[in-house]
């Protein structure tokens, strides 16, 4: 399966009504306009997915029904990352049970936990499943870094971890992990998360990218990822110097995944959407600093 798991795999919001809750036909319309546009893989149920403002049978229940309306059109992989590890375990199976192609699990965030622990806490997981296993750094939430060599090490000793996403600003902490993992896992999958890494990462081996702006701008993603693949480098050049110019879109709204929903209301659903507390309902000022930058990318007119 996991030759499968390449190229573009946007990490989904996850749209509520004007309630808080789940927004179905919102998700199910996003789901259908990210496949029409050709993206590889769909991630449920990561950071940008909310998954940490979501109860248990909420995770559940959206990982249930969304991989059942997915319908094997594209791979999905299912975040199944919490701070307790029978949680974990739970999620991972159930992942498991509904048919995703993979998890990918967070390292527990909260406490730092020494590498040995970080190992043993990976290990018992790939042992629970025998669908694959994406490793997830993101050190900004989580506060601490996994090294290059737990996740060797972890590659090595766990056939099903197959890869990891990257979230760090540091290419060359990527670069570190191509050096080290791959010379002994050459099938293992490392996944740049920084939408402007995107190039340089495919530049030194990395598979692809699971990244923010592919919500509402998969094409270019996709385009430049296909570019690369068939060696026109100077189309993928053009596209990263586009890519580039659309990161200002984090600095629009704290947590950043308010813009990005904003932007996928205005470019994708032509309706607004509601949010989960304690986030509150859109403003006016972000909705009209988003329409300027898609108006201004060319996104919308």
């Amino acid at each position: 399966m996991e030759q499968r798991l390449k190229g573009i795999i946007p990490p989904i919001v996850t749209l509520f009504d004007q309630h808080g809750e789940i927004d179905w036909k919102a998700n199910q319309a996003l789901v259908d306009w990210l496949i029409d546009q050709r993206v590889h893989g769909l991630l449920l149920m990561g950071s940008t997915g909310e998954f940490s403002a979501l109860t248990n049978a909420e995770r559940k229940e959206y990982a249930e029904k969304m991989t059942a309306y997915v319908n094997g059109r594209v791979p999905v992989l299912i975040g199944t990352g919490s701070t307790a590890f029978k949680e974990v375990v739970d999620l991972a199976t159930h992942a498991q049970s509904v048919g995703a192609d993979g998890i990918l699990v967070v390292n527990p965030y909260y406490w730092n936990y020494s590498e040995e622990q970080l190992y043993d806490y990976y290990a018992k997981i790939s042992q629970c499943v025998s669908i694959p296993v994406i490793i997830y750094n993101i050190p900004l939430l989580t506060g601490q870094c996994l090294s290059a060599e737990l996740i060797h090490r972890l590659a090595v000793n766990h056939k099903n971890i197959i890869g990891v996403k990257d979230t760090i600003n540091d290419i060359g902490h990527i670069r570190q992990l191509l050096i080290t993992v791959k010379k002994d896992r050459p099938d293992f999958l490392i996944f740049s998360a920084f939408d402007d890494h995107l190039l340089p990462s495919l530049q030194i081996g990395a598979a692809g990218s699971i990244n923010g702006i592919a919500n509402f701008a998969p094409e270019l993603f996709v385009q430049l990822y296909e570019h690369y693949q068939s060696s026109n480098i100077q189309a993928a050049i053009e596209l990263h110097k586009q890519i580039v110019q659309f990161m200002s879109i984090y600095d629009y709204s704290n947590p950043f995944y308010t813009a990005i929903k904003e932007a996928v209301n205005q470019r994708v659903l032509k309706r607004s959407t509601g949010a989960r507390f304690p986030i509150e309902t859109t403003d006016d000022e972000l909705k009209n600093n988003v329409k300027e930058f898609l108006l201004s990318n060319k996104l919308i007119q």
